[in-house]
């Protein structure tokens, strides 16, 4: 039987963790790494590929990977030594020196998930319910799991968020971000030079695209071989959202259409819009991407990060808006935080406390950064 939280030290934890992404990953490596016995719980039945595309590699992740032997950076990041802003007729508006490093959510994902042993990650597994006292975590399939310390790293839509805290709801900030990855060798020789060691903006009109090269789909960073992502944030002006959220399967989506289904009318106007709004190289990457998708920019906070043995971590707890370029750094830092918090404190209750009340308030100051950021590139207000 668990001890009370109060009374239970913080040597070898057994820790039971719902969700096998990105933040699951990084916890169960930081903890297990830290000595603690991690067991992760992931509902899909195979590997997340595809999710999301490319990211800027914050030092915090770089660090975690290779620290802990996960990977070398460098073998999985591209670079950008140059911020250059173009002109709607594609000349080149303004540049500054900028060190830039980019990496793709799969790169990441695959060195993390080689690092977990199969036997601590359990697929086809969802976490139903959770009983925070006992930390105890109810299967969709009947099953059951306690342990001394529950981490919930269910992503923006974390069914364990909104059991805990269900006044809680993500708010739609008004526009959203089109998405995109082109193969370097699909592209025409002088896109690929405009491209190439730059970070690439163009700011319309309550809009903002922008553009990097990021590793290959097989990880390869070496040139030719390379990936060009893009995100356009925009405004969904006259168009009606639950048109643009229901795929081409009939479904209607919430926050991502995901690559493959948005529907080819969508998909159409949107490069309408890309030949009508965007400088010429910026058309032709958009027209050149084979499964472009959108994703909802919204806010989400919660008021704790703990509740009894239950922890919320990464975007179960805080989305911030992409433009701090800090979600993935954010999951990596809660979860080095949450080993150190552990290691430092000799009672569980201590150091759940301490972590909360560090991590609760990164995480709002991280969201309203990126409302502020998100508001003054886009000209829409507050």
């Amino acid at each position: 039987m668990s001890q009370r939280r109060s009374d239970q030290t913080t040597d070898s934890l057994e820790v039971a963790v719902s969700g096998g992404s990105m933040g699951g990953l990084f916890t169960g490596i930081a903890l297990g790494r830290a000595g603690h016995d991690v067991t992760i719980y992931e509902q899909s039945t195979g590997e997340l590929r595809g999710r999301g595309a490319g990211i800027v590699a914050q030092g915090t992740v770089r660090r975690f990977l290779e620290r802990r032997d996960v990977a070398e950076p460098a073998e999985m990041t591209t670079t950008a030594s140059e911020r250059r802003f173009l002109a709607r007729d594609g000349s080149v508006d303004t540049t500054s020196p900028d060190s830039m490093v980019f990496t793709s959510w799969d790169a990441i994902y695959r060195r993390l998930r080689d690092a977990v042993p199969d036997e601590r990650y359990q697929t086809g597994t969802e976490v139903s319910a959770v009983d925070p006292e006992t930390a105890t975590a109810a299967f969709a399939d009947g099953g059951e799991r306690t342990a001394d310390l529950l981490v919930a790293a269910e992503g923006g839509q974390s069914a364990t968020r909104e059991q805990l805290f269900p006044g809680v709801e993500p708010e739609f900030a008004e526009y959203v971000a089109w998405r995109g990855v082109v193969p370097e060798d699909e592209l025409p020789a002088d896109a690929v030079d405009s491209f190439d060691d730059t970070f690439t903006f163009y700011q319309g009109p309550n809009m903002l695209i922008l553009a990097y090269f990021i590793p290959g789909d097989d990880g390869s960073v070496a040139p030719g071989e390379r990936r060009l992502n893009w995100v356009w944030y925009d405004t969904l002006e006259d168009r009606n959202r639950t048109a643009v959220f229901t795929g081409a399967d009939g479904v209607e989506r919430t926050v991502t259409v995901p690559p493959g289904t948005l529907r080819d009318s969508v998909a159409d106007r949107q490069r309408a819009r890309a030949a009508a709004l965007l400088p010429p190289v910026f058309t032709t990457v958009v027209e050149a991407t084979r499964a472009p998708f959108v994703q909802a920019i919204y806010d989400l906070t919660v008021p704790e990060m703990t509740v009894d043995r239950v922890c919320l971590l990464g975007d179960a707890a805080f989305v911030a808006r992409p433009h701090t370029a800090a979600g993935t750094a954010k999951a990596a830092g809660d979860s080095v935080r949450l080993a150190e918090a552990l290691e430092r404190r000799d009672s569980l209750d201590s150091a759940l406390s301490t972590w909360n009340d560090d991590r609760t308030d990164y995480g709002t100051r991280l969201v309203h950064r990126g409302k502020r950021m998100g508001d003054e590139r886009l000209d829409l207000g507050s």
